[in-house]
């Protein structure tokens, strides 16, 4: 510093400038006065001109408070909080959105259709009803018209010993049963020993009282045996029985019988047995014209028999 400047009236007394430790501000000393070197911190509420119009984007759910101006101090970050509840109004419009739908989704329909449901099924019914009536009286009236139409079983009804369906005459069109010769003379003299034997013939007359008579005169059967020769037998004589159903079975109990068959092997005679009466029960059934047995332990044997008329 130059010395002139700091000493230029010292015969006067008289301070000036060259006495800056006295606390007195000079012109030689701008930089510190406060004022516009800071120009920036005074327009802080233009900085951040988006902030303020956020109570008037969601009025129904938040109003932020007015945020105070504070002039040299910069903008508080405060209406930044209501980040957290932007998500409410778009929660809340979807679900005003659904409501309407909701209630139009209500369907009235059902009532009405379950109405026809009803109908049909009434009128299901009301056809079931009629058609098992149509088939009892149908029933009635075949039961009415034809009582022995069915296959005999033990009848309730059965005014006698007999089954009433057997009760008539009837002829053998149809035999077949295998014979064994085995222990006879036959066998003794020929070698035959088991031979099936098919034929018809045979007549039955049955009273309702169980009364019944054989008729074997016309009864012819025949067979080849394992040597291929035929045997015939010829039956002879009748028979009485007396004869009771129980159930679907036939029982016999002899009177008489002066029946016997004669055999011939290829036509020769080879002899003639006498036959006994025979008492095992035997299996039958009874279908209108048609009368059929069969012994419970040969089923291989059976005879059928059709109404005489």
């Amino acid at each position: 510093m130059d010395p002139s400047q700091q000493w230029p009236y010292p015969q006067q007394g008289q301070p000036g400038p060259q006495y800056p430790q006295q606390g007195q501000p000079g012109p030689q000393y701008p930089p510190q006065q406060p004022g516009p070197q800071y120009p920036p911190q005074q327009p802080a509420p233009q900085q951040y001109p988006p902030q303020q119009p956020a109570p008037q984007q969601y009025p129904p759910q938040y109003q932020p408070p007015q945020q105070p101006n504070y002039g040299n101090q910069p903008y508080s970050a405060a209406p930044y909080n209501i980040a957290p509840n932007s998500a409410a109004p778009y929660s809340g419009p979807p679900a005003n959105a659904y409501q309407p739908p909701a209630t139009g989704m209500l369907p009235v329909p059902p009532p009405s259709r379950s109405k026809l449901p009803m109908v049909v099924i009434s009128a299901v019914v009301l056809l079931a009803v009629l058609a098992v009536s149509i088939v009892v009286v149908a029933l009635s009236k075949d039961k009415k018209a034809d009582p022995v139409a069915g296959p005999s079983t033990a009848p309730a009804s059965q005014a006698g010993p007999v089954d009433s369906c057997l009760v008539g005459k009837w002829n053998q069109t149809g035999f077949q049963k295998t014979v064994d010769f085995a222990g006879t003379d036959i066998e003794k003299r020929e070698g035959i020993g088991k031979v099936k034997m098919v034929g018809a013939g045979k007549v039955w007359t049955i009273n309702a009282d169980g009364s019944a008579i054989e008729d074997d005169t016309k009864f012819v059967y025949s067979g080849k045996d394992d040597k291929g020769r035929t045997i015939t037998g010829t039956f002879q004589g009748t028979a009485e029985w007396q004869v009771k159903t129980v159930g679907r079975t036939i029982e016999y109990a002899g009177k008489e019988s002066d029946a016997a068959v004669v055999f011939t092997v290829d036509g020769r005679k080879a002899g003639t047995i006498t036959l006994e009466p025979n008492l095992d029960p035997v299996n039958y059934t009874c279908v209108g014209d048609v009368w059929r047995t069969t012994p419970p332990t040969e089923p291989d044997t059976f005879a059928r028999y059709d109404r005489v008329k």
